[in-house]
């Protein structure tokens, strides 16, 4: 049985949609980086994160979309690199939000972290570029495809050096999903019934 679902997706491939239909279909929370962002860097700031704060956390970050909070706020020190720290700050959000119970879990390596766990499905959501050009004008306000591919390579950048994969092979999630082959609303419900059946 599927606990959790992981969501990586490329940028402008609707994955942040296909996530949300996902989550709504499943009828379990969907939590994206901002939440997880906001929660590691108040782990940071008092070494503790209970599963009360946590809600308490959810039900005060604002929609994705509004500017991260910067870590300086919350009062962060130590010796190793703050990127490093907060990586494993947010690695720590995503166990708990496993142990937390079933939900969809977009990005921050969320599927390398879960990813050994055998009731978490790793999906992975990309799309040709035709598709995340027509995406970009409809929902980014027309961001060209070299905006979107140099996002791409932010995020590989990051995902290859703390998994020490690449970000985006086969190789490393249950599930690639095409975004080409319907609407992020279609592509969630029919995953959504797969891990049902599951």
């Amino acid at each position: 049985m599927i606990k959790v679902v992981s969501v990586s997706r490329q940028f402008g491939a609707g994955g942040h949609a296909f996530a949300q239909a996902l989550a709504k279909e499943l009828n379990v929370p969907l939590y994206d980086r901002q939440l997880i962002h906001v929660a590691a860097a108040q782990l940071l700031a008092d070494g503790k994160l209970t599963v009360e704060k946590l809600m308490e956390i959810e039900a005060e970050v604002p929609p994705l979309g509004m500017s991260f909070l910067s870590f300086f706020n919350f009062g962060i020190r130590g010796e190793k690199p703050l990127n490093d720290r907060m990586f494993e700050a947010e690695s720590t959000v995503v166990n708990k939000l496993y142990e937390q119970g079933p939900c969809v879990i977009l990005g921050r390596c969320s599927d390398f972290i879960l990813g050994k766990r055998s009731d978490v499905l790793t999906v992975f959501v990309h799309g040709s570029d035709e598709y995340r050009k027509q995406y970009a004008l409809d929902h980014y306000t027309g961001k060209p495809l070299s905006v979107l591919k140099d996002e791409d390579k932010k995020r590989a950048a990051y995902y290859n050096y703390y998994t020490a994969q690449q970000f985006g092979d086969p190789a490393n999630y249950d599930l690639m999903l095409h975004a080409d082959a319907g609407t992020p609303e279609s592509l969630a419900r029919g995953i959504a019934a797969m891990v049902k059946a599951m």
